[in-house]
């Protein structure tokens, strides 16, 4: 199949992350750039809520909240880490990089850890692992901007002007 036909395959994307009940505006703008995508990308959302606590260390809490936020990967995805640690990726590449998932049919898991890091275990349980910046974010609004990157990326595919 062609990249043309492509474009009509299911893209199936859960973003799983270390975090608190989104707020509103979170959700607002969450839905402002899932609407503007095109039909073919489903988006799915699963919180795991921060482990804290006086009696675990940080290697004890990573593990936990790595621990959780397995039970949700799905077994066929193609698993996204996303890490300061990580390789560092522009727009043009991840558009090409969501392409090449979409032609191979493959939905991906997109995983957002804790303000601790990633445990080994995510790690090591993870296709690649990428750095959107030297920069560190709010994991509230890396979603958002992970979904803008996402919606970039379409219109990079669609030779729309939105990314000059």
């Amino acid at each position: 199949m062609g990249q043309k036909d492509s474009c009509y395959r299911i893209m199936k994307c859960k973003f799983i992350s270390i975090s608190h009940k989104q707020s509103d505006w979170e959700k607002q703008a969450f839905q402002f750039y899932t609407k503007q995508l095109p039909n073919h990308f489903k988006f799915s959302d699963v919180e795991v809520k921060p482990f804290s606590s006086r009696s675990l260390d940080r290697d004890s809490i990573l593990e936990a909240e790595g621990l959780e936020i397995l039970k949700y990967v799905d077994k066929d995805a193609f698993v996204i880490l996303w890490d300061r640690q990580g390789k560092k990726i522009n727009s043009l590449g991840f558009a090409s990089l969501l392409q090449e998932q979409i032609d191979q049919g493959t939905n991906i898991n997109f995983i957002i850890g804790g303000a601790n890091g990633a445990s080994e275990n995510l790690l090591k349980n993870s296709q690649l692992i990428l750095s959107a910046s030297e920069l560190t974010f709010p994991h509230r609004l890396f979603k958002i901007l992970l979904m803008e990157q996402i919606y970039r990326a379409s219109t990079i595919h669609r030779n729309h002007p939105y990314h000059k």
